[in-house]
C-alpha cells in the first residue's frame, strides 16, 4: 500500500512555468476546496527555490484571500523582495483560475550565532505517551464529524492525538488540541521540505480552538470557519520524519474573527511557533 506521505511529496514538487514561477498540483479532493495547509507548503517551496541552499527560512506570513478549488492546479509566481547580507525576502503569489488565491512572504536567515539565554521548559517528552489514538481511531469513534471526505481520508502523517473535542480525553485545559505527528518513513535532507510539511501541519486544526468554548466542530451545523491569515516562525531545525509535538489554543474571539495560537517542540526544544486569525459565524 503506497505510503500517503508520497502523495505529499508529490504536491510539495513544483514544476517549472519560468524563472520564478511555478505549477503546483491540486489535492484532487472536492468536498472541502483547498486546505489552507497546501497553498502554505507549496509557496514555502516555490519561495525556497529562489533562495541560496544555505539560508533558512525562518518566518512565513500569509493571507488567504479566497477559497481555492480543490481539482485546479495552482501557479506561484515569486517576486525578491529583499537581497541582504544576512536576510532575504520572497513574496509568492498563488493563482489559480485566473484569481489569486493566497499572498505569502517568507524571510530567509543565513545561520549565525546568538544569545541562547531564552529557552522555554517543553511541557512533553520526546516521545507520544503510549496508547494515544491515532486521528483515523478517534473519528472511527465519533464519527466524520468533518464531512466523509476529511475525516475519513487517509493522513498524510501519522497522527496521535493528546486532546482534541473528537477524542476520549477531550480538549486540553486551555482549551486546545494537542497532537503529535511525524512521517511514517524517512523523508528527504533537504530541510525545505521538512519546513513546508511542518506549514501544512500547522493548519491542520489550529484555528479549530476558536469552537472548542462553543462546544462545536469545523462540521457543526450552521458554523462557518474560515482561515483569513496565517504566520509562522521556525526557531531551530526540526525533522518532520521524527516526532513533533504540538500544542494550540484560542487566545481571543470578536467582531466574528478569532486568534488561535501555537507551538512545535521536538527533543524538548521549540521549534515552531505560529498564529492565525479566522472568520468565525454561526
Amino acid at each position: 500500500m503506497e505510503d500517503p506521505i508520497d502523495d505529499l511529496l508529490d504536491v510539495l514538487d513544483l514544476t517549472e512555468l519560468g524563472p520564478s514561477s511555478f505549477n503546483g498540483q491540486s489535492s484532487g479532493h472536492g468536498d472541502y476546496g483547498l486546505f489552507g495547509g497546501h497553498q502554505l507548503a507549496q509557496a514555502i517551496i516555490g519561495a525556497c527555490k529562489s533562495v541560496a541552499d544555505e539560508r533558512l527560512l525562518h518566518s512565513i506570513h500569509a493571507f488567504f484571500l479566497r477559497g481555492g478549488d480543490g481539482h485546479a492546479d495552482i501557479r506561484y509566481d515569486v517576486q525578491s523582495v529583499r537581497e541582504g547580507r544576512a536576510f532575504c525576502q520572497r513574496r509568492v503569489t498563488g493563482i489559480q483560475q485566473e484569481k489569486q488565491i493566497i499572498d505569502l512572504t517568507a524571510s530567509f536567515h543565513l545561520p549565525e550565532q546568538g544569545p541562547t539565554e531564552i529557552i522555554p521548559e517543553a511541557p512533553r517528552g520526546n516521545e507520544p505517551p503510549s496508547g494515544l489514538p491515532t486521528f483515523e481511531e478517534c473519528i472511527e469513534e465519533v464519527g466524520p464529524i468533518f464531512g466523509e471526505e476529511w475525516s475519513q481520508g487517509l493522513r498524510p502523517v501519522e497522527y496521535r492525538i493528546e486532546h482534541a473535542p473528537w477524542s476520549p480525553s477531550g480538549p486540553s485545559p486551555q482549551g486546545g488540541i494537542n497532537f503529535w505527528f511525524r512521517s511514517r518513513k524517512d523523508l528527504p535532507a533537504d530541510p525545505n521540505i521538512h519546513s513546508a510539511i511542518m506549514a501544512y501541519m500547522s493548519d491542520d486544526c489550529l484555528c479549530d480552538t476558536l469552537l472548542v468554548p462553543y462546544g462545536r466542530t469545523w462540521g457543526s451545523e450552521g458554523t462557518m470557519l474560515v482561515s483569513l491569515d496565517h504566520s509562522m516562525w521556525f526557531h531551530a531545525e526540526a525533522k518532520a520524519d521524527r516526532w513533533i509535538y504540538v500544542e494550540q489554543w484560542p487566545v481571543t474571539s470578536a467582531g466574528a474573527r478569532g486568534l488561535a495560537q501555537g507551538r512545535m517542540w521536538q527533543d524538548g526544544k521549540l521549534v515552531a511557533s505560529m498564529s492565525q486569525e479566522a472568520l468565525v459565524r454561526f
